[in-house]
Order: C-alpha cells, then structure tokens, then sequence
C-alpha cells in the first residue's frame, strides 16, 4: 500500500510540473505545434514618400496584427487585405527600412529587401522673437512635424511626431538660459529645410506666475456611460453612476464608489483611461477633480505612465500646490462637492511633467479610511477629472444662487431675473435665469449685482469665471466695477453674443474683461488687477442680437479665481 501510495503522489507531481510547465508557455515559445508564419514575397515598391500606400503580397496574411517598416508601426487598411495580399499606409513621421509583419501568434517575418522613404521639404515661416525661460513655445511652417530636432541655445531637443503638420511645440525646462539674453534657435528636418534652417536674436524673458492657460485635457466627465475599470483586491459594494442621488456638479452625471466597514488600506478597483497625453504645451499641470464624501470619509489616488513606467502618489498637503493646502491625508473629507487641484510635478518628481503620457488612472482605495480603532464605512463621488493648466482655485463665490439672488436691477425692458431650480442639463441645485423677447440690439435689460468689496491685493492672476447656458438661444452679458472712483465695464473679449447648447465653464483674466472707463471721477488709466473691487455687477445686454429674437442666459457659479477656472 505504501508503494502504491508514492506512486501516486509521484505521478501527480508529475502532471502538477506539466501543467505548470504548459501555464507558463508563451506563443513564442517552443511547441510540437508549428504556428503559422505571415511571409512576404513582394512588395508593391522599394521607393515610397510618407503617407503613401503600399501593398504587401504573401501567404498568411490574415493573421497580421502589425506592419512595421524599421521600429515605425503602419497604419492596415482592413478593407483591402486579404491572406494573400495586405495594403498598408506610411505614416509621416517613419525612417527607411525593412518592412516586417508580425502576427497573432507573435511570429514576426522581415522582408530582405530594403524600403527607402523620401519626405517633402520642411519650410519655417514663423519663429518666435521671445520665448519664456522654461516654458514652451512654437516653431510654425509648413511640414514642421517632419522637424526630428530643434537646438536652442545649444541645447538639443529631440521632438516627438506629432498630428500638426503646421507647428510644433518645443520645451525648454531644464535648460540654463540666461534671462535678458539673445540667443539662436535651428532645426532639422527628415527631408531637410527649405529656406532659413536657423534663427538669431531671440530675447530669453523671465518666467512669472501669470501666462495664459491651454484648455483643459477631460479625462472624465461620466456623461458617455460607464468608465473603464479594473478590478482590484477587494471589491467595493457600490461603483456606478449617479449613486444616492447627489446633485450633478456638472453634466447630469457623475461617479460613485463606496464601501460598508472597511479597513485601512483596502484596494477596490481602478479606472483607466488611455492616451496618450501630451502636456508639452502646459505651463503647470495638475490632476484636477471634483469630490463629495457626502459627510463621510473617501480616497482617490492617480496613477500615471510615462515611457512604458507606471508611478502612483497621494493626495497629501506635501503634494499639493503650495497656494492651496487641501487638508487631505490619504483620505478626503467633504460635506459637499469641492475642487481637488494637485501638481504633476509634486505627485510625479520623477517624471516629465510636461511631457507625454501614455495612460492615466484612478484608484479607489480607502486609504486612512477605517485606518484607526474600528471600520469605516467608504464613500466618495467625483466628476470632471482632468488635466489643468495650473491650480483650479476659487477665490470668492460672487453668486451661487444656492440661497437666493441679488435683487433685479429693471430697465424697463420688460425682462426679469428668475432663480431655476433642477438645470436643464445638470450643475448645481439653483441657477439664474433671464430670457425674453429682444428689444432690440444693445439694449441693457437689467443687472444683477454684489455690492461687496472684493479684496485682489493676494491673488496672483484674478480671473472671472462662471458656467453659462442659451440653451441653443442667443444671448449676451457685460460686467461692471468700481475702482479708484472709475466705473470699469467690459465683457468677453470680441464677443457680442454668446450661444451654447449646455452649460459651458467660462474663465476670463479681469485685467481683459474690464477694458471700458464708463465713467466716474478718477483719473486711472486701466483696470488695476493688484487693488480691491468696489462690486461686481452682471448686466444682461441684447448685444447684437436683433428685435424679436430669442434671448436667453442661464449663468451659475460666479466666482473670482487665481489663475483660469473650468
């Protein structure tokens, strides 16, 4: 019996190693089964110019996964390959080279003959006379993407390919160039360069705190349905959409994730989003969203790739901007729905900041929650995750109309102000609405106004920003001041009337929006940005829309912020 018994166990081993082995073999790997190869016998040329097509003749062509000529991935055209035959396209930025095939058994095949590739001219037409220490700026022309390198002041930059074929971005951080100098820029291009190659006499100028912010890159916004996800250690009770029956921030959607009696340091589940994500042109790039612990306590942490590397952080005050301290420490607490604003630079010391991601999540994990004596129940929602230029940072809520609004101002126009509850197409619980018949053009309908000091003496770029909606109708608003005894008035730059088809966000520098003297005893000659504001009022003007026209403003969340606001 006891023979037979080690037989046994021997022989189940035995299997157990098979098995084992068989688990651990890869399709590259070695097997008595021989999988198909994808050959090339032929190609439709040796001479190509980018983004030319190009046809592949073979046998087991079906099974092609990728095209590569040299390290370049191509682009299959699907609807014209078969399995003997595949057509390709070359992109714009691929060098000379072999052209390979790999298939969906991860065999790859190289064709011996050599495919050259012939580029158009680079031609520039537009240098920059200045650029700011550390920041990016533009080179614009024509074929600009096939620009391979760019020397600043003697220092290289090797530019990335990218899909404007009229301009490129070029970075500058890390580079010791001396402020108030003059210095040369020159590029080389695939095809070479038509015309000037270089440039002299560009002015190097100090960075400051103040720039103009690119748009905003929205990860998330939760209005197309359901993120991607992934599934961690322990999976949460809740994780959908619009949970408990909160009040959209924005949209009519938003993200939920909670958890009964949790321990500290429960991972529940991610969502990812995939690039990539070029910052390049960003001045200061943070992780920004809104969050509601609804009372309780919640954490969300990111997580970033960069050149095939994968880092996470935390939200923690020695991560966060140093304008803004959230308080957070690996858990957040909310009674309501707040703005969370965090640097890449801090959260990521070790990557680019500025450079190009190739993808992005979200972890939801409880963090300190349920971290201390006894469990905790986990709860958290968020919306509008995204990349900003900079802190998002309200500095005053002006008018939310969550309590009431300003008295209306009449003019006899025969139009009113009416606080709405439930906006048509999500935000907060009230908003304010004007609409009517026009008048006629430039006709002032009424106004609404604070009139309480507003103190800019500690803000660095104030800013004017708010969420507006026609509803598909036209509409248009000025603002006004009072400063140093001048009325100060202005409205979007250039804009005479606004049409949106939902709530849009807004953001105005109020050094650009009060650029009118309309009147007053001072003898100041501009808006001065740095001093206080005597109040802020909102006039609903027809601008150019014409008599018997459909007016209509729905505005919320009027804040003043430091720096742009979305």
């Amino acid at each position: 019996m006891k023979n037979i018994f080690k037989s046994i166990s021997f022989l189940l081993l035995l299997m157990a190693g098979l098995f084992t082995g068989c688990q651990d073999k890869e399709w590259s790997e070695d097997y008595d089964i021989e999988w198909p190869v994808s050959e090339i016998s032929q190609i439709s040329t040796n001479e190509a110019q980018i983004e030319d097509v190009i046809t592949i003749t073979g046998t087991n062509l079906d099974y092609v996964n990728d095209v590569l000529v040299g390290n370049t991935t191509c682009e299959i055209i699907e609807d014209e390959s078969s399995a003997s035959q595949l057509t390709f396209k070359l992109p714009r930025r691929v060098e000379s080279g072999n052209v390979s095939v790999r298939n969906e058994y991860d065999r790859t095949y190289v064709f011996e003959e050599f495919l050259n590739v012939s580029y158009p001219k680079t031609s520039v037409n537009q240098w920059p006379a200045e650029i700011t220490a550390g920041e990016t700026f533009k080179i614009q022309g024509d074929n600009v993407d096939l620009i391979t390198s760019v020397v600043v002041d003697g220092n290289e930059v090797a530019i990335r390919a990218g899909d404007d074929t009229n301009s490129i971005t070029v970075p500058t951080a890390g580079m010791a160039l001396e402020i108030e100098s003059t210095i040369s820029i020159s590029v080389t291009a695939l095809g070479g360069i038509e015309g000037a190659a270089k440039t002299t006499g560009v002015l190097v100028e100090e960075p400051t705190d103040i720039y103009d912010p690119v748009e905003p890159i929205v990860l998330w916004t939760f209005e197309d349905g359901e993120p991607v996800t992934e599934a961690a250690d322990a999976a949460p009770d809740v994780a959908e959409r619009n949970y408990g029956g909160l009040v959209a921030p924005r949209g009519d959607n938003y993200y939920s994730v909670l958890k009964t009696q949790t321990g500290g340091w429960s991972n529940f589940m991610y969502i990812v989003k995939q690039g990539p994500f070029d910052l390049s042109e960003f001045h200061e790039p943070h992780i920004t969203m809104l969050v509601n612990t609804n009372g309780k306590r919640g954490y969300i942490n990111p997580f970033m790739t960069q050149d095939g590397e994968i880092k996470d952080n935390h939200l923690t005050n020695g991560n966060a901007n140093d304008r803004m301290k959230y308080g957070d420490n690996y858990a957040v607490e909310t009674q309501g729905w707040e703005w969370r604003s965090y640097p890449i630079s801090k959260l990521f010391p070790d990557f680019d900041p500025k450079g190009t991601f190739e993808e992005i999540s979200m972890r939801f994990t409880s963090g300190n929650v349920g971290n201390g004596d006894a469990p905790e129940d986990f709860e958290i929602h968020v919306d509008q995750i995204m990349i900003t230029d900079g802190l998002q940072l309200p500095v005053v809520t002006v008018m939310d109309f969550e309590e009431s609004a300003p008295a209306w101002e009449d003019e006899g126009k025969g139009f009113a102000g009416t606080v709405m509850q439930a906006a048509p197409t999500g935000g907060f619980a009230q908003y304010y609405n004007v609409s009517g018949t026009s008048p006629g053009s430039w006709t002032w309908t009424g106004a609404i106004a604070v009139y309480e000091s507003i103190d800019l003496t500690e803000v660095v770029d104030p800013h004017l920003s708010f969420l507006v909606n026609t509803n598909g109708n036209k509409g248009f608003f000025q603002f006004e001041t009072y400063q140093d005894d001048v009325k100060w008035g202005g409205s979007i730059p250039n804009t005479y009337e606004v049409t949106t088809e939902g709530w849009t966000a807004i953001t105005l520098r109020l050094s650009d929006v009060f650029t009118g003297n309309w009147g007053g005893d001072g003898d100041a000659s501009e808006f001065d940005p740095t001093k206080a504001m005597d109040y802020l009022k909102i006039g609903f003007t027809t601008g150019n829309i014409e008599e018997g026209m459909q007016y209509e403003v729905n505005i919320d969340e009027v804040h003043i912020s430091d720096g742009g606001m979305w």
